[in-house]
Protein backbone atom coordinates (compact mmCIF):
# COMPACT_ATOMS: atom_id res chain seq x y z
CA UNK A 1 0.00 0.00 0.00
CA UNK A 2 1.34 3.43 -0.96
CA UNK A 3 2.03 5.65 2.01
CA UNK A 4 0.39 9.07 2.33
CA UNK A 5 3.82 10.72 2.55
CA UNK A 6 4.89 9.16 -0.77
CA UNK A 7 1.76 10.46 -2.50
CA UNK A 8 2.41 13.96 -1.12
CA UNK A 9 6.01 13.90 -2.37
CA UNK A 10 4.96 12.86 -5.88
CA UNK A 11 2.34 15.62 -5.88
CA UNK A 12 4.98 18.15 -4.80
CA UNK A 13 7.20 17.18 -7.73
CA UNK A 14 4.21 17.28 -10.09
CA UNK A 15 3.27 20.76 -8.89
CA UNK A 16 6.87 21.89 -9.37
CA UNK A 17 6.82 20.57 -12.95
CA UNK A 18 3.65 22.58 -13.68
CA UNK A 19 5.20 25.70 -12.13
CA UNK A 20 8.15 25.30 -14.48
CA UNK A 21 5.77 25.32 -17.50
CA UNK A 22 5.86 29.12 -17.46
CA UNK A 23 5.70 29.51 -21.25
CA UNK A 24 2.43 27.67 -21.76
CA UNK A 25 -1.30 28.13 -21.09
CA UNK A 26 -4.32 25.83 -20.92
CA UNK A 27 -7.64 27.45 -21.90
CA UNK A 28 -5.98 30.82 -21.39
CA UNK A 29 -4.76 29.99 -17.88
CA UNK A 30 -0.97 29.89 -17.36
CA UNK A 31 0.11 26.35 -16.45
CA UNK A 32 2.51 27.79 -13.86
CA UNK A 33 -0.46 29.32 -12.01
CA UNK A 34 -2.12 25.90 -11.85
CA UNK A 35 1.11 24.54 -10.37
CA UNK A 36 1.16 27.24 -7.69
CA UNK A 37 -2.46 26.47 -6.75
CA UNK A 38 -1.75 22.72 -6.64
CA UNK A 39 1.30 23.24 -4.44
CA UNK A 40 -0.72 25.37 -2.02
CA UNK A 41 -3.56 22.84 -1.98
CA UNK A 42 -1.12 20.04 -1.10
CA UNK A 43 0.19 22.11 1.80
CA UNK A 44 -3.32 22.74 3.11
CA UNK A 45 -3.97 18.97 3.44
CA UNK A 46 -1.80 18.85 6.57
CA UNK A 47 -2.70 22.32 7.87
CA UNK A 48 -3.94 21.12 11.29
CA UNK A 49 -0.50 19.62 11.99
CA UNK A 50 1.40 22.89 11.63
CA UNK A 51 -1.28 25.48 12.45
CA UNK A 52 0.66 26.42 15.60
CA UNK A 53 3.10 28.24 13.29
CA UNK A 54 0.41 30.86 12.65
CA UNK A 55 -0.21 31.50 16.35
CA UNK A 56 3.42 32.40 17.06
CA UNK A 57 3.59 35.85 18.70
CA UNK A 58 6.20 37.17 16.26
CA UNK A 59 4.17 36.03 13.24
CA UNK A 60 0.89 37.45 14.58
CA UNK A 61 2.48 40.79 15.50
CA UNK A 62 4.16 41.24 12.12
CA UNK A 63 1.00 40.25 10.23
CA UNK A 64 -1.08 42.69 12.26
CA UNK A 65 1.33 45.58 11.65
CA UNK A 66 1.42 44.91 7.89
CA UNK A 67 -2.31 44.43 7.35
CA UNK A 68 -3.79 47.37 9.25
CA UNK A 69 -2.62 50.01 6.71
CA UNK A 70 -3.69 47.73 3.84
CA UNK A 71 -7.20 47.37 5.25
CA UNK A 72 -7.43 51.14 5.49
CA UNK A 73 -6.40 51.48 1.83
CA UNK A 74 -8.87 48.81 0.72
CA UNK A 75 -11.77 50.44 2.55
CA UNK A 76 -11.02 54.00 1.46
CA UNK A 77 -10.13 53.43 -2.20
CA UNK A 78 -12.40 52.58 -5.12
CA UNK A 79 -11.29 49.55 -7.13
CA UNK A 80 -12.34 48.29 -10.52
CA UNK A 81 -12.98 44.56 -10.93
CA UNK A 82 -9.61 44.10 -12.64
CA UNK A 83 -7.85 45.84 -9.74
CA UNK A 84 -9.58 43.61 -7.19
CA UNK A 85 -8.51 40.50 -9.10
CA UNK A 86 -4.96 41.83 -9.26
CA UNK A 87 -4.83 42.54 -5.50
CA UNK A 88 -6.42 39.16 -4.68
CA UNK A 89 -3.77 37.33 -6.70
CA UNK A 90 -1.01 39.34 -4.98
CA UNK A 91 -2.32 38.38 -1.54
CA UNK A 92 -2.73 34.77 -2.63
CA UNK A 93 0.96 34.69 -3.56
CA UNK A 94 1.97 35.93 -0.11
CA UNK A 95 -0.39 33.56 1.73
CA UNK A 96 0.67 30.57 -0.39
CA UNK A 97 4.35 31.32 0.33
CA UNK A 98 3.77 31.32 4.09
CA UNK A 99 1.57 28.20 4.05
CA UNK A 100 3.95 26.13 1.90
CA UNK A 101 6.96 27.33 3.93
CA UNK A 102 5.31 26.23 7.18
CA UNK A 103 4.13 22.94 5.64
CA UNK A 104 7.43 21.85 4.12
CA UNK A 105 9.33 22.69 7.32
CA UNK A 106 6.89 20.54 9.32
CA UNK A 107 6.87 17.75 6.70
CA UNK A 108 10.67 17.48 6.57
CA UNK A 109 10.98 17.69 10.35
CA UNK A 110 8.37 14.97 10.81
CA UNK A 111 10.75 12.20 9.69
CA UNK A 112 14.23 12.25 8.18
CA UNK A 113 13.01 9.94 5.41
CA UNK A 114 10.58 12.59 4.11
CA UNK A 115 13.38 15.08 3.56
CA UNK A 116 15.60 12.47 1.92
CA UNK A 117 12.79 11.32 -0.38
CA UNK A 118 12.02 14.88 -1.53
CA UNK A 119 15.68 15.58 -2.29
CA UNK A 120 15.98 12.29 -4.19
CA UNK A 121 12.92 13.07 -6.32
CA UNK A 122 14.18 16.61 -6.91
CA UNK A 123 17.48 15.16 -8.11
CA UNK A 124 15.65 13.15 -10.77
CA UNK A 125 13.52 16.17 -11.64
CA UNK A 126 16.63 18.33 -12.15
CA UNK A 127 18.18 15.71 -14.44
CA UNK A 128 15.10 15.37 -16.64
CA UNK A 129 14.46 19.11 -16.72
CA UNK A 130 18.09 19.81 -17.68
CA UNK A 131 17.68 17.43 -20.62
CA UNK A 132 14.52 19.31 -21.63
CA UNK A 133 16.39 22.64 -21.41
CA UNK A 134 19.23 21.36 -23.60
CA UNK A 135 16.79 19.85 -26.13
CA UNK A 136 14.75 23.05 -26.46
CA UNK A 137 18.00 25.02 -26.84
CA UNK A 138 19.00 22.81 -29.78
CA UNK A 139 15.44 22.65 -31.16
CA UNK A 140 15.16 26.43 -31.40
CA UNK A 141 18.40 26.61 -33.38
CA UNK A 142 17.73 23.74 -35.80
CA UNK A 143 13.93 24.11 -36.03
CA UNK A 144 13.16 20.82 -34.33
CA UNK A 145 9.79 20.26 -32.70
CA UNK A 146 9.01 22.40 -29.67
CA UNK A 147 5.60 22.75 -27.95
CA UNK A 148 3.84 25.95 -29.00
CA UNK A 149 4.62 28.76 -26.57
CA UNK A 150 1.08 29.93 -26.01
CA UNK A 151 1.64 32.48 -23.25
CA UNK A 152 2.32 36.15 -24.03
CA UNK A 153 5.81 37.47 -23.42
CA UNK A 154 6.95 39.56 -20.46
CA UNK A 155 7.87 42.85 -22.12
CA UNK A 156 5.77 45.99 -22.29
CA UNK A 157 3.81 44.86 -25.32
CA UNK A 158 2.15 42.02 -23.46
CA UNK A 159 0.16 40.58 -26.37
CA UNK A 160 3.19 39.82 -28.51
CA UNK A 161 4.90 36.45 -28.94
CA UNK A 162 7.75 35.27 -26.80
CA UNK A 163 11.25 36.13 -28.04
CA UNK A 164 13.27 33.00 -28.85
CA UNK A 165 15.69 34.43 -31.43
CA UNK A 166 18.84 36.55 -31.18
CA UNK A 167 20.37 37.65 -34.49
CA UNK A 168 23.71 39.11 -33.44
CA UNK A 169 23.97 37.58 -29.99
CA UNK A 170 24.54 33.94 -28.96
CA UNK A 171 21.42 31.85 -28.56
CA UNK A 172 20.25 31.50 -24.95
CA UNK A 173 18.51 28.60 -23.22
CA UNK A 174 15.09 29.35 -21.81
CA UNK A 175 13.71 25.85 -21.40
CA UNK A 176 9.99 25.93 -20.61
CA UNK A 177 10.16 29.52 -19.34
CA UNK A 178 9.43 32.76 -21.18
CA UNK A 179 12.85 34.23 -20.41
CA UNK A 180 16.32 32.87 -19.56
CA UNK A 181 16.29 34.97 -16.36
CA UNK A 182 13.12 33.18 -15.20
CA UNK A 183 14.76 29.81 -15.83
CA UNK A 184 17.70 30.85 -13.66
CA UNK A 185 15.50 32.24 -10.88
CA UNK A 186 13.45 29.06 -10.51
CA UNK A 187 15.99 26.37 -11.43
CA UNK A 188 19.33 27.50 -9.96
CA UNK A 189 18.28 27.45 -6.25
CA UNK A 190 16.89 23.91 -6.42
CA UNK A 191 19.98 22.67 -8.29
CA UNK A 192 22.20 24.23 -5.62
CA UNK A 193 20.03 22.68 -2.92
CA UNK A 194 20.33 19.18 -4.38
CA UNK A 195 24.05 19.49 -5.18
CA UNK A 196 24.85 20.63 -1.64
CA UNK A 197 22.82 17.76 -0.16
CA UNK A 198 24.88 15.01 -1.82
CA UNK A 199 26.83 12.85 0.61
CA UNK A 200 28.87 11.40 -2.25
CA UNK A 201 30.38 12.87 -5.39
CA UNK A 202 27.96 13.14 -8.31
CA UNK A 203 29.86 14.90 -11.07
CA UNK A 204 27.45 13.87 -13.84
CA UNK A 205 24.50 15.60 -12.16
CA UNK A 206 26.47 18.80 -11.59
CA UNK A 207 27.86 18.95 -15.12
CA UNK A 208 24.46 18.35 -16.72
CA UNK A 209 22.58 20.89 -14.59
CA UNK A 210 25.49 23.32 -14.91
CA UNK A 211 25.26 22.97 -18.69
CA UNK A 212 21.52 23.79 -18.62
CA UNK A 213 22.10 26.82 -16.39
CA UNK A 214 25.17 27.98 -18.30
CA UNK A 215 23.43 27.93 -21.68
CA UNK A 216 21.19 30.76 -20.46
CA UNK A 217 24.28 33.00 -20.59
CA UNK A 218 22.83 34.84 -17.61
CA UNK A 219 24.97 37.41 -15.81
CA UNK A 220 22.67 36.86 -12.84
CA UNK A 221 23.74 33.20 -12.72
CA UNK A 222 27.42 34.10 -13.06
CA UNK A 223 27.16 36.73 -10.33
CA UNK A 224 25.71 34.24 -7.85
CA UNK A 225 28.17 31.59 -8.94
CA UNK A 226 30.94 33.96 -7.86
CA UNK A 227 29.28 34.34 -4.44
CA UNK A 228 28.97 30.56 -4.12
CA UNK A 229 32.61 30.20 -5.18
CA UNK A 230 33.64 32.53 -2.33
CA UNK A 231 31.68 30.34 0.11
CA UNK A 232 33.31 27.29 -1.52
CA UNK A 233 36.77 28.73 -0.78
CA UNK A 234 35.70 29.52 2.79
CA UNK A 235 34.37 25.97 3.18
CA UNK A 236 37.66 24.52 1.93
CA UNK A 237 39.55 26.69 4.40
CA UNK A 238 37.33 25.62 7.31
CA UNK A 239 36.92 21.92 6.54
CA UNK A 240 40.15 21.26 4.60
CA UNK A 241 38.06 19.37 2.06
CA UNK A 242 36.94 20.44 -1.41
CA UNK A 243 33.32 19.86 -2.40
CA UNK A 244 33.79 18.41 -5.89
CA UNK A 245 30.07 18.64 -6.61
CA UNK A 246 30.02 22.40 -6.17
CA UNK A 247 33.32 22.76 -8.01
CA UNK A 248 32.04 20.90 -11.09
CA UNK A 249 28.70 22.74 -11.00
CA UNK A 250 30.33 26.17 -10.86
CA UNK A 251 32.92 25.27 -13.51
CA UNK A 252 30.20 24.04 -15.87
CA UNK A 253 28.12 27.20 -15.37
CA UNK A 254 31.10 29.51 -15.95
CA UNK A 255 32.24 27.73 -19.13
CA UNK A 256 28.87 27.49 -20.85
CA UNK A 257 27.69 30.96 -19.75
CA UNK A 258 30.91 32.60 -20.95
CA UNK A 259 31.11 31.11 -24.45
CA UNK A 260 28.19 31.03 -26.88
CA UNK A 261 27.35 30.45 -30.53
CA UNK A 262 25.16 32.38 -32.99
CA UNK A 263 22.07 30.60 -34.30
CA UNK A 264 22.58 31.99 -37.81
CA UNK A 265 26.18 30.80 -37.74
CA UNK A 266 25.17 27.23 -36.90
CA UNK A 267 21.99 27.08 -39.00
CA UNK A 268 21.82 30.00 -41.47
CA UNK A 269 18.76 28.43 -43.14
CA UNK A 270 16.64 28.45 -39.99
CA UNK A 271 13.15 29.99 -40.12
CA UNK A 272 14.20 33.11 -38.19
CA UNK A 273 17.54 33.60 -39.97
CA UNK A 274 15.92 33.44 -43.41
CA UNK A 275 14.23 36.78 -42.64
CA UNK A 276 17.62 38.52 -42.31
CA UNK A 277 19.56 37.25 -45.36
CA UNK A 278 21.91 40.24 -45.69
CA UNK A 279 22.81 40.18 -42.00
CA UNK A 280 23.31 36.41 -42.06
CA UNK A 281 25.69 36.71 -45.02
CA UNK A 282 27.77 39.25 -43.10
CA UNK A 283 27.81 36.98 -40.04
CA UNK A 284 28.99 33.98 -42.06
CA UNK A 285 31.28 35.72 -44.56
CA UNK A 286 34.40 34.32 -42.87
CA UNK A 287 33.08 30.78 -43.27
CA UNK A 288 34.12 29.90 -39.72
CA UNK A 289 32.18 29.05 -36.58
CA UNK A 290 32.15 32.10 -34.33
CA UNK A 291 32.44 31.67 -30.59
CA UNK A 292 31.31 34.77 -28.72
CA UNK A 293 32.40 35.30 -25.13
CA UNK A 294 30.84 37.40 -22.40
CA UNK A 295 32.77 40.40 -21.18
CA UNK A 296 33.95 39.83 -17.59
CA UNK A 297 32.62 43.26 -16.65
CA UNK A 298 29.08 42.19 -17.56
CA UNK A 299 28.80 40.29 -14.28
CA UNK A 300 28.76 43.54 -12.30
CA UNK A 301 26.98 45.56 -14.97
CA UNK A 302 23.62 46.31 -13.36
CA UNK A 303 21.88 47.47 -16.53
CA UNK A 304 19.54 50.37 -17.20
CA UNK A 305 16.38 48.62 -15.99
CA UNK A 306 17.84 47.68 -12.61
CA UNK A 307 19.39 51.13 -12.26
CA UNK A 308 15.96 52.65 -12.85
CA UNK A 309 14.44 50.46 -10.14
CA UNK A 310 17.22 51.37 -7.69
CA UNK A 311 16.80 55.06 -8.52
CA UNK A 312 13.05 54.80 -7.94
CA UNK A 313 13.61 52.99 -4.64
CA UNK A 314 16.21 55.53 -3.48
CA UNK A 315 13.97 58.49 -4.33
CA UNK A 316 11.10 56.96 -2.34
CA UNK A 317 13.04 56.86 0.94
CA UNK A 318 11.69 60.25 1.97
CA UNK A 319 8.14 58.93 1.93
CA UNK A 320 7.91 55.19 2.64
CA UNK A 321 4.22 55.11 3.42
CA UNK A 322 2.08 52.11 2.44
CA UNK A 323 0.90 52.48 -1.16
CA UNK A 324 -1.00 49.21 -1.49
CA UNK A 325 -0.19 46.24 -3.71
CA UNK A 326 -2.11 47.66 -6.69
CA UNK A 327 -0.26 50.98 -6.87
CA UNK A 328 3.43 50.03 -6.86
CA UNK A 329 3.87 49.51 -10.61
CA UNK A 330 1.69 52.55 -11.40
CA UNK A 331 3.91 54.73 -9.22
CA UNK A 332 7.02 53.28 -10.87
CA UNK A 333 5.56 54.01 -14.29
CA UNK A 334 4.87 57.62 -13.27
CA UNK A 335 8.43 57.97 -11.98
CA UNK A 336 9.94 56.54 -15.17
CA UNK A 337 7.78 58.58 -17.51
CA UNK A 338 8.31 61.95 -15.83
CA UNK A 339 11.28 62.94 -17.98
CA UNK A 340 9.70 61.42 -21.07
CA UNK A 341 6.58 63.52 -20.61
CA UNK A 342 8.74 66.64 -20.50
CA UNK A 343 10.65 65.51 -23.58
CA UNK A 344 7.45 64.80 -25.48
CA UNK A 345 6.04 68.21 -24.58
CA UNK A 346 9.18 70.04 -25.70
CA UNK A 347 9.44 67.97 -28.88
CA UNK A 348 5.85 68.67 -29.86
CA UNK A 349 6.28 72.40 -29.16
CA UNK A 350 9.61 72.85 -30.93
CA UNK A 351 9.55 70.20 -33.67
CA UNK A 352 5.87 69.61 -34.52
CA UNK A 353 6.85 67.74 -37.70
CA UNK A 354 7.30 64.67 -35.47
CA UNK A 355 3.51 64.58 -35.15
CA UNK A 356 3.13 63.91 -38.88
CA UNK A 357 4.72 60.46 -38.64
CA UNK A 358 3.21 57.49 -36.82
CA UNK A 359 5.91 55.44 -35.08
CA UNK A 360 4.21 52.09 -34.58
CA UNK A 361 5.50 50.30 -31.47
CA UNK A 362 8.76 52.24 -31.66
CA UNK A 363 10.48 54.82 -29.50
CA UNK A 364 11.85 58.00 -31.01
CA UNK A 365 13.93 60.75 -29.49
CA UNK A 366 15.85 59.80 -26.37
CA UNK A 367 13.06 58.27 -24.30
CA UNK A 368 11.17 54.99 -24.01
CA UNK A 369 7.74 56.31 -25.01
CA UNK A 370 6.02 52.95 -24.66
CA UNK A 371 5.95 53.30 -20.86
CA UNK A 372 3.52 56.20 -21.23
CA UNK A 373 0.87 53.57 -21.99
CA UNK A 374 2.15 50.24 -20.64
CA UNK A 375 2.82 49.61 -16.95
CA UNK A 376 6.28 48.31 -16.03
CA UNK A 377 7.24 46.06 -13.14
CA UNK A 378 9.81 46.89 -10.48
CA UNK A 379 11.15 43.29 -10.78
CA UNK A 380 12.37 43.09 -7.20
CA UNK A 381 10.68 41.63 -4.12
CA UNK A 382 12.21 44.08 -1.62
CA UNK A 383 11.29 47.14 -3.67
CA UNK A 384 7.79 45.85 -4.47
CA UNK A 385 6.79 44.97 -0.91
CA UNK A 386 8.48 48.00 0.64
CA UNK A 387 6.47 50.26 -1.65
CA UNK A 388 3.30 48.27 -0.99
CA UNK A 389 3.57 47.88 2.81
CA UNK A 390 5.76 50.87 3.61
CA UNK A 391 8.59 51.15 6.11
CA UNK A 392 6.96 48.40 8.21
CA UNK A 393 8.17 45.81 5.68
CA UNK A 394 11.79 46.95 6.14
CA UNK A 395 11.24 46.76 9.89
CA UNK A 396 9.90 43.20 9.50
CA UNK A 397 12.95 42.14 7.49
CA UNK A 398 15.22 43.64 10.14
CA UNK A 399 13.39 41.81 12.97
CA UNK A 400 13.54 38.47 11.15
CA UNK A 401 17.25 38.94 10.38
CA UNK A 402 18.09 39.80 14.00
CA UNK A 403 16.03 36.82 15.18
CA UNK A 404 17.87 34.54 12.75
CA UNK A 405 21.43 35.61 13.59
CA UNK A 406 20.75 35.43 17.35
CA UNK A 407 19.42 31.89 17.04
CA UNK A 408 22.00 30.44 14.65
CA UNK A 409 25.76 30.59 14.45
CA UNK A 410 27.41 31.61 11.19
CA UNK A 411 28.59 28.48 9.37
CA UNK A 412 28.92 27.17 5.83
CA UNK A 413 25.39 25.74 6.03
CA UNK A 414 23.81 28.98 7.24
CA UNK A 415 25.66 30.84 4.50
CA UNK A 416 24.15 28.57 1.84
CA UNK A 417 20.69 29.11 3.33
CA UNK A 418 21.17 32.89 3.24
CA UNK A 419 22.45 32.68 -0.36
CA UNK A 420 19.21 31.02 -1.46
CA UNK A 421 17.12 33.62 0.40
CA UNK A 422 19.11 36.50 -1.11
CA UNK A 423 18.92 34.82 -4.54
CA UNK A 424 15.14 35.19 -4.44
CA UNK A 425 15.26 38.62 -2.79
CA UNK A 426 17.18 40.32 -5.61
CA UNK A 427 15.89 38.22 -8.49
CA UNK A 428 13.70 39.53 -11.34
CA UNK A 429 10.47 38.06 -9.87
CA UNK A 430 8.85 40.76 -7.74
CA UNK A 431 6.54 38.63 -5.62
CA UNK A 432 6.68 35.74 -3.19
CA UNK A 433 4.94 32.55 -4.29
CA UNK A 434 4.30 28.96 -3.21
CA UNK A 435 7.39 27.64 -5.02
CA UNK A 436 9.63 30.06 -3.14
CA UNK A 437 8.09 28.73 0.08
CA UNK A 438 8.94 25.17 -0.99
CA UNK A 439 12.59 25.92 -1.77
CA UNK A 440 13.21 28.17 1.25
CA UNK A 441 11.52 25.61 3.52
CA UNK A 442 13.66 22.80 2.12
CA UNK A 443 16.79 24.92 2.47
CA UNK A 444 15.92 25.68 6.09
CA UNK A 445 15.31 22.00 6.85
CA UNK A 446 18.49 20.91 5.09
CA UNK A 447 20.93 23.60 6.21
CA UNK A 448 19.54 24.89 9.52
CA UNK A 449 17.34 22.22 11.14
CA UNK A 450 19.89 19.53 10.38
CA UNK A 451 22.52 21.49 12.31
CA UNK A 452 20.16 21.79 15.29
CA UNK A 453 19.50 18.05 15.28
CA UNK A 454 23.23 17.28 15.09
CA UNK A 455 23.89 19.45 18.18
CA UNK A 456 21.10 17.70 20.07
Amino acid sequence: MIKKESVIIYLLIGATFFIFMDAYTVFGIPVSWLGQVLLTSIALIEFRNYRHFFTDKLFVSCTFLLLIPQLYLLLNNTYLEADLIYVTLRYFNIISFVIVLAFITYFCDKTESNKGAIIKKLELFCIYFSLIVVYIFVAQIFDFYEPIRSRANTNLFGDSAQSIFWLSQPHRAMGTFREPSFLITFFYPVVLLVAKSFKKTNILFCLLTGLALGLTRSDYARFFSIIIFIVFIYSFYKERKANLNLASLLLSIFIFSTFGVLECNLNPDSIECSEYKNDVEKINQSGKLKIKSNDASSVVDIGNERLSVLSYFYNSFNDLRPNGLSNVNQNFQSFESEEINKEMYLTNRTVPSYLLTRYSAQNFGTGNYSILKYEINVQNIVVFYTQAFGVMFIFLIFILFVDFITRHQLSVSTMFFLIIVVFFAIGPIEELNAYYGLVVGLAYSLFIREQIHEKI
